[in-house]
């Protein structure tokens, strides 16, 4: 399975007098999630979300979360910066998503998990109801 996924190409120079890191987003490929039974309409629910941070020079960025209607399509963002020094690290990470339930009724979440062998995305899913 293929456990990183290059975002976007866009990418920066930083530093002066000839330090030049280029900077990259990159998606990591969600191994699990620890999703609550239930989520509290109006509070902040932890939902905690795990994956495999490749290489010494990835840091966890941010969720990115796309919502359409009460459905939400979630991806871990990494930033990588190539400072010439990495070390191949595959070690699990885990952050947690704060998600505040906004409507009645469930949400189904869907959090990216790699490609298939043909190039398709795959997601682990699950829906959860919301209580008051």
């Amino acid at each position: 399975m293929l456990a990183l996924m290059v975002v976007g190409i866009s990418s920066c120079d930083i530093g002066d007098e000839g330090d030049n890191f280029r900077v990259q987003y990159q998606v990591a490929a969600v191994t699990s999630v620890e999703m609550p039974a239930t989520l509290k309409f109006g509070e902040v629910n932890d939902i905690v979300v795990r994956f495999n941070n490749p290489s010494s020079c990835n840091t966890f960025f941010g969720f990115d979360v796309r919502p359409a209607l009460n459905e939400r399509e979630v991806r871990v963002v990494l930033e990588y910066q190539d400072t010439g020094d990495c070390i191949d690290l595959g070690v699990p990470q885990e952050e947690t998503l704060a998600f505040t339930a906004t409507s009645n009724g469930s949400y189904v979440f869907r959090f990216f998990s790699g490609l298939s062998s043909s190039g398709e995305p795959q997601y682990l899913e699950y829906t959860v109801e919301v209580v008051e």
